[in-house]
């Protein structure tokens, strides 16, 4: 079953091109990588998905939701969520309340108001948020304070306030970026868990080719807005142009 589709996709900046008719589609329980250089489009997809950008040409679906005429926070209730290569958390929260923030739009008004009037309505938000750092082995965690964290805690708690909207899709942008080989393992660990136990489909974007062999169902690589090749990582990993483009002569990973 297709989760997301994408039909010729043009985003175009001041002239330059970033999307130049993309068009592909992610089934629903599949990893799905996108790998590209700096300025390929690989962020501006994920931009034009959750509606930060609004591409001059194409469509996008997602479960029978038009997604190009909704705004950020209805794209959210549509079940996509997304972490960021540069983190988002908050110093001066604690880690519990960082991974909160990502529940907000489950919470109807009347919710919201009660939050602040009852202990039980912040007792049911707080069992959210515990449920997604047990998962994560994190949850030792909760009451300590983002300030002075280590990166690979930042880096959870990121993926754990997207994961706490319970999504049916998560758009994950460089998740190993600045992580050590040991941390980039565990991420690698988490992704696949994320797919297997949780049951939601993943759209990642990475530069790390190790990684992004090792999780993937299938691959798409872009160059300057163009979809150079798609297919499964083995495919894609031993296609002479993207050997070209970024993986050198010798098509070594």
């Amino acid at each position: 079953m297709v989760n997301l589709q994408i039909d010729n996709l043009r985003m175009q900046f001041s002239g330059v091109v970033a999307l130049n008719n993309v068009s592909l589609t992610v089934s629903e329980g599949e990893i799905f990588s996108l790998i590209g250089s700096n300025g390929s489009g690989k962020s501006t997809l994920f931009n034009c998905i959750n509606g930060f950008n609004k591409p001059q040409k194409g469509a996008i679906d997602f479960n029978g939701h038009d997604l190009l005429t909704k705004q950020p926070h209805q794209i959210i209730k549509c079940g996509i969520a997304r972490t960021f290569q540069n983190i988002q958390n908050i110093p001066y929260m604690t880690i519990l309340d960082n991974i909160l923030l990502g529940a907000h739009h489950r919470l109807d008004s009347k919710s919201t108001v009660k939050r602040w009037l009852t202990r039980s309505q912040r007792n049911v938000e707080e069992a959210m948020g515990l449920e997604i750092l047990d998962f994560l082995g994190i949850i030792n965690y909760e009451q300590k304070y983002m300030a002075g964290q280590p990166y690979g805690i930042q880096k959870l708690t990121e993926i754990a306030r997207a994961l706490v909207g319970k999504p049916k899709l998560i758009l994950m942008d460089e998740p190993a970026a600045g992580m050590n080989d040991q941390e980039t393992q565990e991420i690698a660990k988490i992704i696949s868990e994320i797919r297997d136990e949780l049951g939601i489909t993943v759209l990642v974007v990475e530069h790390d080719m190790s990684l992004v062999m090792s999780i993937s169902d299938r691959v798409c690589a872009l160059d300057s807005g163009n979809i150079l090749a798609m297919g499964s990582p083995e495919e894609v990993k031993n296609h002479p142009d993207v050997i070209k483009a970024f993986l050198g002569e010798s098509g070594d990973a």
